[in-house]
């Protein structure tokens, strides 16, 4: 029988509730043992619903913890509880970004190497089959002249209408304030503390534009030049980039929360093939990635939709994880992947401002 390897969380938010908590109890190499929060209301509440009874609100106190395996990080800000997970031990998951800034990835990839932990990065969308799929067909492209890249996140409020989330009402009003200022900080601390007036733009950078990022990394590598870029609409960023091969890359993203949609895709245009990865809304359970292949038939155009599989691309980063623990291997989105992700969204901003 597979070891059962002991989970431990820290931050209870919409990721956690939705996609980790279930997940981790629906697979059976794993056992969520303990959870932990800030919102004593929170954990108490979750703890009932998916029979966790070791429960804390301090995480210094949980990552001590004797028998814990893994330390999962959903809070907002993750240095400080992950370098704590791994100076204690622990193999450690972080929700994306890999930190705030490049100094706290730093010490993270520090106190892993240090602790012969694993430090691996939750970034989904690198494990989803149709992803994976392209990743293996990229070869099969002669002479790519473009790649586009667009993310306009849609609204978030759907989440509410589909599912029963529990949400903090008991938190200190300073403990809060302190919290959010050491947040603001630290998300500024790349791209300069007296810019405030860029931490939305930033802010949205580093969580949603960070897995396109990190999906491009995967296909194609990072662009060696940024040609040029423009903020504007408060954190919309387009951008002109080219490789040092020739490739350009045209680069759209935005948080339109006035629409539900939720319009993600990546297209590689090559001269005998394109090939077009559409994004889910990555909240609907199980819901497929599509990969859209355009090519000759002879003297003709023809398009096929693929749906590479329904399995569940949150599921599949743990399987990996697991493997990575178990026979000692390199995560795919290890934590030196996630800094230069952090490094290149930096980059980025810094162009387009």
């Amino acid at each position: 029988m597979d070891k059962k390897l002991k989970v431990g969380v820290v931050g209870c938010g919409q990721i956690a509730q939705i996609s980790h908590l279930p997940y981790l109890q629906e697979l059976p190499n794993f056992e969520v043992s303990t959870i932990c929060d800030l919102s004593p209301f929170v954990v108490d509440t979750l703890g009932e619903k998916f029979h966790v009874q070791k429960r804390y609100t301090d995480f210094h106190e949980m990552v001590k913890q004797d028998g814990l395996d893994i330390v999962l990080v959903t809070n907002k800000n993750h240095a400080a509880p992950a370098v704590a997970a791994m100076e204690n031990g622990k193999h450690v998951l972080v929700e994306k970004p890999v930190a705030f800034n490049l100094k706290q990835a730093d010490a993270m990839i520090e106190a892993a190497k240090r602790n012969n932990v694993k430090l691996m990065v939750a970034y989904m969308k690198r494990y989803d089959p149709a992803y994976q799929m392209m990743q293996g067909m990229m070869k099969e492209v002669d002479k790519i002249h473009l790649i586009r890249v667009h993310e306009f996140a849609g609204a978030y409020k759907i989440n509410f209408e589909i599912y029963d989330l529990v949400t903090a009402s008991d938190l200190d009003a300073k403990t809060l304030e302190a919290a959010i200022a050491l947040d603001k900080a630290d998300i500024l601390a790349d791209i300069g503390p007296d810019r405030e007036d860029l931490l939305d733009a930033h802010d949205i950078m580093i969580h949603l534009g960070i897995h396109d990022i990190n999906a491009l990394h995967g296909l194609y590598g990072l662009p060696e030049k940024i040609i040029s870029a423009q903020l504007f609409d408060s954190n919309f960023v387009t951008a002109l980039m080219e490789y040092d091969d020739g490739v350009h890359l045209t680069w759209e993203s935005g948080n339109l929360v006035t629409l539900v949609d939720w319009d993600e895709q990546i297209i590689v245009y090559g001269s005998n093939k394109s090939l077009e990865l559409k994004f889910p809304f990555p909240y609907l359970k199980n819901a497929a990635t599509i990969l859209n292949i355009r090519e000759n038939e002879g003297k003709s155009a023809s398009t096929r939709q693929i749906v590479a599989s329904y399995d569940e691309a949150f599921k599949r980063e743990w399987r990996h994880f697991y493997d990575c623990i178990i026979n000692d291997t390199t995560p795919i989105t290890n934590g030196e992947i996630a800094r230069r992700d952090l490094e290149f969204g930096v980059e980025l901003m810094r162009a387009a401002i």
